[in-house]
C-alpha cells in the first residue's frame, strides 16, 4: 500500500471518473490530495511516529501508512474536493435553509486518533 493517497483513489471513493487534466476540477482534486498528504505527517500522531528518523544504520525506507489512516485521508480529501464549489461552506440550499459542508468529521478524527479521540499522553 502506498504512503500517500492519490487523486485516482479519491475519485474512486467519490465514484467519479478522474477529471480531465487541465480542468478546474482536476486542479482542485490535485490540490485537495496534496493538502491532505502534506498535512497528514504533521497532524496525525501515529504518522509522526512512523516518520521519526530511524536509528542509524541501516536506514530503512519508512513504512507504509496504515489502512485506517489512508481511509481517513481519502475521506478528508473527498471533503476538501467537495468544497471546491462552495468556498463559503454552503453545499446546497434546501427548503429549511442552507446545508453546510462540515468543517471536520468525527469519523475522520476517530480514524486518525486526533481531537477528542486522541489517546491520553503525558508531558
Amino acid at each position: 500500500m502506498p504512503r500517500e493517497v492519490t487523486a485516482q483513489e479519491v475519485a474512486d471513493v467519490i465514484g467519479i471518473e478522474p477529471p480531465a487534466a487541465g480542468t478546474a476540477d482536476a486542479v482542485w482534486l490535485a490540490r485537495a490530495v496534496a493538502a491532505v498528504n502534506t498535512a497528514a505527517p504533521r497532524t496525525v500522531p501515529r504518522l509522526r511516529l512512523l516518520d521519526a528518523p530511524p536509528p542509524p544504520p541501516p536506514p530503512d525506507p519508512p513504512p507504509d501508512w496504515p489502512d485506517d489512516i489512508r481511509a481517513a485521508l481519502l475521506m478528508q480529501a473527498q471533503r476538501l474536493f467537495a468544497r471546491r464549489s462552495s468556498p463559503t461552506g454552503v453545499a446546497a440550499y434546501t427548503d429549511t435553509g442552507p446545508a453546510y459542508v462540515a468543517r471536520w468529521d468525527p469519523d475522520i478524527e476517530r480514524l486518525l486518533e486526533i481531537g477528542s479521540w486522541a489517546p491520553p499522553q503525558a508531558g
